[in-house]
């Protein structure tokens, strides 16, 4: 690979926006950020939204200052953003509405009412899809039964990566791996579950073509390649549009072996990467996913809340002058020591935002268990709590496939945090790598590599990940913490705690 090739790849996060740009060139990848945005959201009386066209505006700039940089030809342009949440657009291609966030309470009580139409097992038998009240399905259905309902007059439904593609190329399709997550398709044909759709009488035409990752849609519209300096017919591309498949794909695991994914973020995905969907009673019991990922394959994973916990306590004390920098708080975290104190991360009160500190004191003191309220200890009952939930996963996750991992890789922007990087080692008690910190933004410049034809293969992709990243190995070391207080751990997450 003599020739430099260069795409432009944007992951979009609940948080914040990132315009990267990928080079590739003699088999290894540089990444330059160009420009690091805020996803825009906006909440008033009628519900939780994203403003999508502002968020579509930061994109144009990221474009004009990719241009500014490395001047106006590009091999590729894709986007990948979160899962479930959607747009809707009418026959003329013109936004209805605002989209909705995916932690707008609309669906509360939507997906208990729709298993009286389709039980859970034929649910799950059919979609392979975890239950969440915010999945796709359940925010479409709980736009089916208000009065005015937009859609009554939509024409497409458009998850925001395919939204995005097409704002820049004026192609209508659904990429797959961001389908996977509505809840609506069959990892089998890897198609829309038409069967279900129709049970759940939802308007077919909402629903655009399927396209595998790695499809070539068109090309940048000429009035956007003109107005932000870029050349006329670069290609936009369908990359790997849910972050997790890309961050997957990102995975520098080069040998033989069975090795397991932590996408590690505002939610940590956790799971192993399958041929084939398992689509049985125990995985829909615990409540495994199984997602699209890149080259036909599944991804069969967990949702864990992740850092979000974290985030939103670090806002809530930002807001009240608190020098809070995350090296500040895994300082403070780190002094604490451990502290025998967790909380169940997917408890639905730390699904929502608003004064996160003292929902964790609550559950502690609903818990019985000890109560401080200092930061340092507040934000160690989280991190133990994320590697006490890993740990759990990765028990599940060997129950299910009947395979034991030899390596646990950890993706995303989670793998900054070196004290949940060793707890995580410790807990599992097998190595952890982590790296790329990037993994959405290398694995979307991964899939637009392939289509480009400067790539053969997913495992090629690997190899010039592994050859071109920093990647930081974690041993496990006090294994005793977490072998003594599982039972207790697990004693929590069964315990009905009041809100």
């Amino acid at each position: 690979m003599n020739v430099s090739r260069k795409f432009i790849a944007f992951d979009l996060g609940a948080e914040t926006g990132r315009c990267f740009v990928g080079i590739l060139k003699d088999d290894s990848l540089r990444l330059d950020e160009i420009y690091r945005f805020k996803t825009h959201s906006i909440r008033y009386e009628n519900g939780f939204h994203w403003d999508i066209l502002r968020i579509y505006e930061e994109i144009l700039v990221g474009l004009s200052k990719a241009q500014a940089k490395f001047g106006s030809h590009f091999d590729g342009i894709g986007v990948d953003t979160w899962g479930v949440d959607y747009a809707l657009l009418d026959a003329e291609g013109r936004l209805i509405g605002y989209p909705y966030h995916y932690r707008d309470d609309r669906t509360d009580g939507v997906m208990e009412e729709t298993f009286d139409i389709v039980s859970r097992w034929k649910f799950y038998a059919t979609t392979g899809i975890q239950f969440a009240k915010f999945n796709t399905v359940f925010q479409l259905l709980s736009e089916k039964r208000r009065k005015s309902s937009f859609l009554t007059v939509a024409d497409k439904m458009m998850l925001l990566p395919d939204f995005m593609n097409y704002l820049l190329s004026g192609v209508k399709k659904a990429e797959y791996t961001i389908a996977s997550t509505t809840g609506l398709t069959d990892p089998q044909k890897r198609d829309w579950a038409w069967d279900l759709i129709k049970s759940l009488e939802l308007p077919e035409r909402l629903f655009p073509e399927i396209t595998e990752p790695g499809t070539i849609l068109g090309v940048l519209l000429p009035t956007i390649a003109d107005r932000v300096g870029l050349e006329r017919g670069i290609p936009v591309i369908a990359t790997a549009g849910h972050d997790t498949a890309s961050a997957v794909v990102s995975v520098p695991f080069i040998g033989k072996g069975n090795w397991e994914f932590i996408s590690s973020g505002t939610w940590s995905l956790m799971g192993v990467e399958m041929n084939t969907p398992y689509l049985t009673p125990r995985a829909m019991e615990l409540n495994f996913t199984n997602e699209g990922g890149v080259a036909g394959t599944t991804r069969f994973l967990k949702n864990i809340a992740g850092l979000w916990p974290l985030q939103e306590c670090r806002r809530h004390w930002s807001e009240r002058s608190v020098e809070c920098s995350y090296p500040v708080l895994i300082k403070m975290a780190r002094e604490e020591g451990f502290v025998n104190a967790w909380v169940d991360l997917n408890d639905p009160r730390f699904l929502k935002p608003d004064n996160m500190p003292e929902k964790i004191l609550s559950f502690l003191r609903g818990s019985g268990q000890a109560v401080k309220p200092s930061i340092g200890y507040i934000v160690r009952v989280i991190l133990e709590s994320l590697a006490f939930s890993y740990r759990l996963v990765k028990s599940e996750l060997e129950e299910i496939t009947g395979k034991k991992a030899e390596v646990l890789h950890v993706v995303g922007g989670g793998t900054q945090n070196e004290l949940l990087m060793q707890m995580t080692a410790d807990a599992v008690g097998y190595p952890v790598i982590a790296g790329p910190i990037e993994g959405a933004v290398v694995g979307n410049i991964g899939v637009q590599a392939m289509a480009a034809g400067a790539i053969s293969s997913l495992e090629e992709w690997r190899r010039i990940v592994a050859s071109s990243t920093r990647l930081k190995n974690y041993q496990p070391g006090d294994k005793h913490y977490f072998d003594e207080n599982e039972s207790s751990f697990r004693a929590i997450l069964s315990a009905n705690i009041a809100d």
